[in-house]
């Protein structure tokens, strides 16, 4: 089943976040999101130390930027899971006592999330690389780009919430937005 699931988050979400209230779809949440971020660690943020990237903002502390670029690349999936641990903490905290369908768990929220913010990335993983590639690694080219992926995750954990949990529409919205800007800061902004 896991395996037709991805293709179905991709065609019809919506279908997907009602079967989602059956299913326990954890472990697989998990993996995709270690996948996203260990795949950008090794491709992405490979190529960007290769290539010299520029960054968006100045490396803190005097640290070399070629040194903070390699330790990227060892440190952002774990940090990646942590990352997306906190955002799903966050909503969870938040959007708990709005739930009306059913009760919103930790565990559910991780899925939900785990799953909204992984199909739309796909796309990025090789579009990443080849504009590193081709020296349009920079901030004026790659940040329109993945806000706009950002901006389809939050639309997708919006729906979810609303779809999975019953938290409505206007509350949803609000706590997919949380969980963009969450994702901003400590994914866009700490790591450049």
């Amino acid at each position: 089943m896991s395996r037709y699931l991805l293709l179905f988050f991709l065609l019809q979400p919506a279908g997907l976040f009602t079967r989602l209230r059956g299913f326990d779809l954890l472990r697989l949440a998990v993996l995709l999101q270690f996948f996203r971020w260990q795949s950008t660690a090794m491709t992405t943020m490979v190529s960007m130390y290769q290539e010299r990237s520029p960054m968006l903002l100045p490396v803190p502390f005097g640290i070399d930027p070629d040194l903070y670029r390699l330790f990227e690349i060892f440190l952002y999936g774990p940090y990646g899971l942590l990352i997306m641990t906190g955002i799903v903490y966050l909503v969870w905290v938040r959007g708990e006592p709005f739930a009306a369908i059913r009760p919103m768990t930790f565990r559910k929220t991780w899925e939900l999330i785990g799953l909204c913010f992984f199909a739309p990335w796909l796309p990025c993983l090789p579009l990443d690389v080849l504009l590193v590639k081709m020296g349009w690694g920079g901030p004026e080219v790659i940040i329109p780009w993945h806000l706009t992926v950002l901006a389809v995750e939050v639309f997708l954990t919006a729906l979810g919430l609303h779809a999975v949990f019953g938290i409505p529409w206007p509350r949803a919205l609000w706590l997919g937005c949380v969980a963009g800007a969450a994702f901003l800061v400590f994914a866009g902004v700490l790591i450049r």
